[in-house]
């Protein structure tokens, strides 16, 4: 049996301060585990399976209150709030105060604005939301209904809600919660639509949270798989509420006190926001990934069941291929997602201060196109991965104590949030044509494949003769760049023909993303420090040749591979597999996922699992329903009152 290194404890090793981003990031980290594996009011008990909804969102309420109350004791940053609460599964209803309400008011909003708005929202003396997706429009923005109205004669706005499909619906935290929301509404002036504007718009009186006069909000239900048990979604209309002039946030654009409508300089002002948001949330997913391959790699590490040929020994189940070949491609990838999303942020910190100093925007695209495709992407990965790992620990898996069921439920809302990915996914091929048609790819680097599809190209051949080329980047890069200079032929082939690409655009935007994973983890490993580069080697070589293994079925014609290649190619995979499972103990240490964290019975300090599951059974809250034993003892007599019924007629 492995050895389980399971606490409540962070501990700092080369591996974990890399896998964390940082010595600044594993500090953090560890002063807020220590706050909430110490506090009684964070205790996983007892599980959210057993309690009802109202009762789970009302103790995350006083989760919430305490969570505040020590920030400002021990001065955390945003940071570290946001990292506490990201621990949550279940979520808190404090969630949108800094990752999406605090950060759209400190870009969007004018300095005068911010001096006036940011300190209430940082001291929680307000409760923020954002409220942009409407019932019947999510992923298509424009087609935003709800209005905001310039009143000449009173200097405000009246927001309105002019039908049904216009309700403001699954706006997080809004429910109960939220005292004021950043309201995304078309901006109408003298009859003429200006598109959507951010308004800054009370919800609820500060002293009753009784909401405010025209304001109709309702919480919206239970979510698919009950998750987000500790947020309040709203269903909200506006009947003529009336905003100031000065509460539409006018960083960017502004109207004059004479109804004069000043455009924003910059119309790519949101791409900041976009690159930095998709970033985060494939880091976030990629943890989030991470976390269930290690209760899975702790279970079935420990898990022993039937006797190989010539061992007198049950087999450990991780040593089974088909366990293997399961969670070691997923820990490449969450690993992937977690350093790649990293990568992306730092790369664009540095653009954005050079962009300062000198107002050159001309690689911002760039850097956009890299993180475009990565909600599709790192949702698409995390939701299936996270099924496959519960799978891969059998019948126990299916039981909520293992904590994958929650940990599910929580993963697939992202397949959906800001629209289904299948509709998000058309905007990694809208830009392809756009460069395509124009023949600007060379200025995107990350378009570089299209070269592949002019004619004077010429058609190289892939230098693989045996499985040890295929640990070659050039060659990795050779057969992803082909398969996706395909994909995009077929697309523009389809594209011409005025077919409905609305499925196939899935695929091409998972294959660039990929690719762009790949150009990106391979910008990163080179460059590691040599303690920790062989684990992280391994990790790149997975991930790599796992794509490969895929991407290889969509080459045609002289590019196809030969049945030598494809045996190579498999192979090599096989190699790559084994050197990982080397140093598979050594990354999951590296993440270091805490027992509190996991809130899993596979993967407890002092229990095995065995031990935690009969424990879970024993505190059953069905165990004792003693008042329904007179009845179930009825029931067996059914059939003898059916007879006596019988018998009388």
């Amino acid at each position: 049996m492995e050895k389980r290194n399971i606490s409540n404890e962070v501990h700092e090793t080369p591996l974990s301060t890399f896998l964390w981003g940082g010595k600044d990031r594993i500090q953090r980290r560890k002063q807020v585990v220590k706050a909430l594996t110490s506090n009684p009011i964070f205790s996983n008990y007892p599980p959210p399976g057993s309690l009802a909804r109202k009762e789970s969102w009302t103790k995350a309420v006083h989760q919430a209150k305490e969570l505040i109350a020590i920030s400002f004791r021990e001065k955390w940053t945003h940071e570290q709030f946001r990292d506490a609460v990201r621990m949550f599964d279940g979520m808190l209803p404090v969630q949108p105060q800094y990752r999406i309400f605090l950060s759209n008011l400190e870009r969007q909003a004018s300095d005068e604005q911010k001096a006036e708005w940011v300190p209430k929202a940082e001291h929680f003396e307000i409760f923020g939301s954002y409220s942009q997706t409407e019932l019947g429009h999510g992923s298509n923005v424009k087609a935003i209904e709800t209005t905001a109205t310039f009143d000449k004669e009173t200097d405000e706005f009246v927001i309105n809600t002019p039908s049904v499909s216009a309700t403001k619906y699954w706006i997080g935290t809004t429910g109960i919660w939220a005292t004021h929301s950043l309201i995304v509404a078309k901006l109408i002036i003298d009859g003429k639509n200006y598109g959507n504007h951010l308004f800054f718009t009370q919800l609820r009186d500060l002293n009753t949270q009784k909401l405010m006069p025209g304001v109709e909000i309702y919480e919206l239900g239970p979510k698919a798989f009950q998750s987000m048990v500790g947020v309040d979604n709203g269903a909200m209309q506006f009947h003529n509420v009336r905003v100031p002039r000065s509460q539409m946030l006018s960083r960017n654009a502004q109207v004059k006190r004479d109804g004069t409508y000043v455009p924003p300089k910059n119309v790519k002002h949101s791409y900041g926001s976009m690159i930095t948001v998709r970033a985060i949330m494939a880091e976030i997913t990629g943890y989030d990934l991470l976390k269930a391959v290690a209760v899975a790699f702790h279970y079935t590490t420990f898990r022993k069941q039937f006797q190989q040929k010539g061992k007198s020994e049950e087999t450990t189940v991780f040593d089974y291929a088909s366990v293997r070949y399961r969670l070691l491609p997923l820990l490449a990838q969450g690993t992937a997602l977690v350093i790649v999303g990293q990568h992306v942020k730092r790369k664009f910190d540095q653009y954005t201060e050079a962009m300062v100093k000198t107002g050159d925007i001309s690689g911002l695209e760039d850097i956009h196109l890299q993180t475009v495709g990565a909600k599709v992407y790192a949702t698409h990965i995390a939701a299936h991965g996270i099924e496959v790992c519960r799978v891969a620990c059998g019948g126990h898996g299916f039981n909520a104590l293992s904590g994958f069921g929650r940990m599910y439920a929580n993963s697939t809302k992202d397949l959906t949030v800001e629209g289904d990915n299948y509709v998000i996914s058309q905007q990694v091929p809208r830009a392809i044509l756009k460069h395509y048609d124009a023949k600007s790819e060379n200025s995107v680097p990350s378009l570089s494949y299209l070269s592949l599809l002019r004619e004077a190209q010429p058609k190289q051949k892939l230098s693989v003769r045996s499985k040890s080329d295929w640990f070659a980047l050039e060659n990795q890069q050779w057969v992803m760049e082909r398969r996706l200079a395909h994909l995009v032929e077929q697309h523009i082939r389809a594209t011409k023909a005025g077919k409905d690409t609305s499925f196939s655009v899935h695929e091409l935007t998972m294959a660039h993303s990929d690719y762009t994973y790949w150009r990106g983890l391979w910008e990163v490993i080179p460059s590691v420090d040599s303690s920790i580069a062989e684990p992280l080697k391994a990790i790149g070589q997975v991930f790599s040749l796992h794509i490969l293994q895929h991407a290889h079925k969509d080459l045609f014609g002289e590019y196809a591979l030969s049945a030598a290649q494809r045996d190579s190619l498999a192979d090599a995979y096989d190699d790559a597999v084994q050197d990982l499972a080397k140093y598979a103990r050594d990354v999951i240490d590296g993440y270091g996922f805490t027992e509190w964290e996991m809130d899993s019975a596979l993967a407890k300090a002092k229990d095995t699992p065995y031990e935690a599951l009969f424990k879970g059974a024993q505190a059953s809250e069905m165990n004792h329903l003693q008042h329904l034993w007179p009845f179930i003892i009825s029931v067996r007599n059914v059939w003898k009152e059916v007879q006596a019924e019988k018998a009388r007629l």
